[in-house]
């Protein structure tokens, strides 16, 4: 019975972390040749135009890793219930800001605001944005995400 409650939970929490999540903005404002987004920027020690920038498909391809790793994050919220260490009705939100090194990992991962208030489910989310393997890129590149969770 434990198993089948086990897999509504996390069904319920991929559909609402699917259906709430995005990408939010990090603590510095968009360069004015960024476009306005929401999408992260590269460092400003590039000269314009140097061929240092970070390709739309590039930026795209860091997207829809992070989107992808959300499955996996609502689990960090549906493994805190399950031990007890978050109340049943938990839900929230999870903002990240970090830095995306020239070799495709993540680092300095920060949460930068958290509405779930829950440590284990806080260090569970950076540790999974920790594991992305993202794509080489021409220098480093600050990014932020937010991923949102919601329990039965």
């Amino acid at each position: 019975m434990r198993t089948i409650a086990s897999t509504v939970l996390f069904g319920c929490l991929v559909i609402a972390a699917a259906a709430c999540g995005g990408k939010s903005k990090g603590p510095s404002e968009p360069s004015p040749d960024s476009g306005g987004g929401e999408v992260g920027e590269a460092d400003d020690d590039a000269e314009a135009g140097d061929s240092g920038m970070v390709p739309p498909e590039t930026m795209d391809e860091i997207s829809s890793l992070l989107d992808r790793k959300r499955p996996a994050a609502a689990r960090c919220l549906a493994d805190a219930v399950l031990a007890g260490k978050a109340p049943k009705n938990a839900r929230g939100r999870v903002n990240l800001a970090f830095v995306i090194g020239a070799n495709g990992k993540a680092r300095e991962i920060k949460i930068i605001e958290s509405s779930i208030k829950n440590d284990t489910v806080e260090a569970c989310v950076v540790e999974k944005v920790e594991s992305i393997d993202f794509p080489s890129l021409p220098k480093d590149l600050e990014w932020s995400y937010a991923y949102a969770f919601e329990s039965m």
